[in-house]
C-alpha cells in the first residue's frame, strides 16, 4: 500500500512486506485466490487469481519491475511453507495509470501457463456490483501486524472494514488535502484508528459477499484512522474483461490440426 504524504500530493514508502494491522489470522483455505508477489524471495505486494491465466493487482506494485523479476506464490496462507511458484510472461498496467494521484491503479499479470485449480488455488469472481455505503467488506494480507513495528507476520491476516461512499470519504480527508483525492474509480473502507491495511498489502483483494469488489491502492497513514483507498472493480470491470480477452491465446483443447490433414476419411456405406 502506498501512502500519501500530508499535505503534499506525493507518495512515499517502499514495496516492503506488509499486511493487515489489527486483524486476525485467517483460517486455512480462507483465500485460495490470494497470491503473494515476490522479488528475490521477499513478499512486496499481493494479487488475486481472476482467471486460470491471469492475476489482478495494483499498477504501482510493478511500475519499476520487469516480468522476470516477479515470482508469484499461490496456494498457501503461510509465506514460509507450502504453495506453488508461478511465473508471468506479460504485465499490463492501465494505460492511464497516474503514479502521482494513483488514478487507474490497476494491472493484470499473465501467467506463463494456465494454473490448475485445487482446494488451495482457485479464482475469485470480480464483481460489477456497486457496494452499498457502510457494507461490511473483507481485507486479507500478509506482513506487519503493528503500525510502528517492522515485524513481518508470515501468516495471512484478515479484517472486516466498512465501505465509505466516495463523497463522505473525501470529506474525511478534508483536513489533509485541499482538493478531492478520491475519484469515482476508487472505493474507501474504514474501521477505526489502529486497524486496516499497511505497507505491502497493495494489490490485494477487498471482497464483499464472496466476490472481489476492489483492490488495495493507497492510504494517508498505516492504520492511522483515515479510510484506506482501493481501486473499484465495478468501474474497471470492462477493462479487466476486455484486457484478458484481447491478450489470451486461443485454446484449441490441445488438438494438433496438422495431424488431420493427411488422414484418410472413413468410407461411407
Amino acid at each position: 500500500m502506498l501512502f500519501k504524504s500530508v499535505p503534499l500530493l506525493l507518495f512515499f514508502g517502499t514495496f516492503a512486506s506488509g499486511a493487515v494491522v489489527g486483524g486476525t489470522t485467517a483460517k486455512d483455505g480462507a483465500a485460495p485466490f490470494l497470491v503473494s508477489l515476490q522479488q528475490n524471495g521477499s513478499h512486496f505486494c499481493a494479487g488475486s487469481i481472476v482467471d486460470d491465466r491471469w492475476v489482478l493487482t495494483a499498477a504501482h506494485c510493478a511500475q519499476d519491475l520487469q516480468i522476470e523479476q516477479i515470482l508469484i506464490l499461490a496456494g498457501t496462507n503461510n509465506l514460509e511453507k507450502g504453495g506453488r511458484n508461478l511465473t508471468i510472461d506479460r504485465l499490463i498496467r492501465h494505460s492511464r495509470y497516474d503514479e502521482t494521484t494513483q488514478a487507474n491503479d490497476i494491472a493484470l499479470l499473465r501467467l506463463t501457463s494456465r494454473v490448475a485449480y485445487d482446494e488451495h488455488v482457485k479464482r475469485i469472481e470480480y464483481s460489477a456490483q456497486h457496494v452499498p455505503d457502510n457494507a461490511t467488506v473483507t481485507l486479507m494480507g500478509w506482513g506487519y501486524t503493528k503500525r510502528n513495528e517492522v515485524k513481518v507476520s508470515k501468516a495471512l491476516q484478515t479484517i472486516d472494514l466498512r465501505n465509505v461512499e466516495v463523497d463522505r470519504c473525501t470529506d474525511m480527508f478534508a483536513n489533509c488535502f485541499d482538493a478531492a483525492v478520491v475519484d469515482v474509480g476508487q472505493l474507501c473502507a474504514f474501521t477505526m484508528k489502529g486497524e486496516g491495511g499497511c505497507t505491502g498489502d497493495s494489490g490485494g483483494a477487498l471482497s464483499w459477499e464472496g466476490k472481489q469488489v476492489a483492490l488495495v491502492s493507497w492510504a494517508v497513514d498505516c492504520a492511522g484512522g483515515y479510510p484506506d483507498v482501493f481501486t473499484r472493480i465495478s468501474y474497471y470491470h470492462d477493462w479487466i474483461r476486455t484486457t484478458i480477452a484481447n491478450n489470451s491465446e486461443k485454446d484449441d483443447g490441445g488438438v494438433n490440426v496438422e495431424e488431420y490433414k493427411n488422414m484418410t476419411c472413413p468410407s461411407k456405406e
